[in-house]
């Protein structure tokens, strides 16, 4: 049986029951990485995260059990004709038909919304997820490297990186300056040069009224935005940046974000020293913090390798899928 789930109306038995749905499949999954606590998740799915458009999940039930659920994100503004759809299942109800079950239960709904695509950027190389996004039409259009770092066991040495001749830091919560401002939305379209295999995905287009509508977003829902920026000296623009966010129900944990170079500033180290300079201002603002995470597409082996210079360490990688929603359709009526 497939139902809707509707969070504002749910109790907290239904949350535990879709909890345990996400924490079963993360174990097989992911085993060794910390589980995803209930109040983050019933925050999640009461208030998606930002930048991530309106939310909508679904249950699959056995014997009124809940063993699936399914989540779709619909994004926005450049992202309008993407779902991004989640499904998971306790591992041992897999490849018995529930997950695609519940795909065709949600199609209608995309259709409605008027989705072209569906994406899964949650998917396990190598595991169940990836065999069954294969079985319902979803093919691989992008690979994405995890990595983590433990800031207790970190080789704090590592950040010991001078600032490049020419350049100076700024580190700014929530709000950037007005004095920056223009120029940091200007520089966060440097992201636009990360890969992002062939996935449809169009990365946002930022300016400073959306910056300031991001910053508003993040605060509405009691997330800390960490900055810390490089302005070239001679010309006062952001020339790199990088962004580390930590939620409210998960004090322990930080997602970094998005880290990114203007083009004619690349090969000075910039990467490297702002990824640097925020964990070393972070392990002192925010001792609390024990867990770092972030992603990034496999293309972009510089930033991987960033990332392992300053003490990440890698796990198992994630693929991204995808598929046009009237092609999985004809999949999914093919194999009923």
């Amino acid at each position: 049986m497939i139902e809707r789930f509707e969070p504002n109306r749910a109790t907290q038995a239904g949350f535990a029951a879709y909890h345990d749905v996400v924490t079963a499949s993360q174990a097989a999954d992911r085993p060794g990485e910390p589980a995803l606590p209930l109040e983050e998740l019933i925050g999640r799915m009461k208030k998606p995260m930002p930048g991530m458009g309106r939310a909508a999940h679904w249950v699959g039930l056995r014997d009124r059990d809940v063993v699936a659920v399914a989540e779709v994100l619909f994004l926005d503004e450049e992202n309008s004709d993407i779902a991004l759809v989640n499904v998971k299942l306790l591992p041992k109800h897999r490849r018995a038909g529930i997950g695609s079950a519940l795909l065709r239960a949600i199609l209608p709904e995309l259709k409605a919304q008027e989705r072209r695509a569906i994406e899964s950027w949650d998917v396990v190389a190598g595991t169940a997820g990836q065999w069954w996004a294969e079985t319902v039409g979803l093919r691989q259009v992008r690979r994405v490297v995890r990595q983590a770092l433990i800031t207790a066991t970190a080789d704090r040495t590592r950040w010991d990186v001078p600032v490049p001749a020419g350049y100076r830091l700024e580190y700014w919560e929530g709000t950037a300056p007005e004095s920056l401002v223009a120029s940091y939305a200007l520089a966060r379209g440097a992201i636009h040069d990360a890969p992002l295999g062939d996935s449809d995905y169009r990365w946002p287009e930022y300016t400073v009224e959306r910056v300031r509508a991001a910053e508003a977003e993040l605060r509405s829902q009691g997330i800390l935005q960490r900055l810390v920026v490089a302005v070239h000296e001679a010309t006062g623009a952001v020339s790199a940046l990088t962004e580390l966010c930590v939620h409210p129900r998960r004090p322990d944990w930080g997602y970094q974000r998005d880290t990114a170079v203007v083009a004619e500033h690349r090969g000075s180290g910039l990467g490297r020293c702002v990824k640097a300079h925020m964990l070393c201002r972070l392990v002192v603002d925010a001792p609390e913090v024990r867990w770092i995470s972030t992603t990034t597409g496999a293309e972009n082996t510089h930033m991987i390798r960033v990332n392992d210079e300053v003490g990440y360490t890698t796990l198992p990688a994630l693929i991204a899928v995808q598929g046009e929603v009237a092609a999985v359709e004809a999949r999914l009526a093919a194999v009923r």
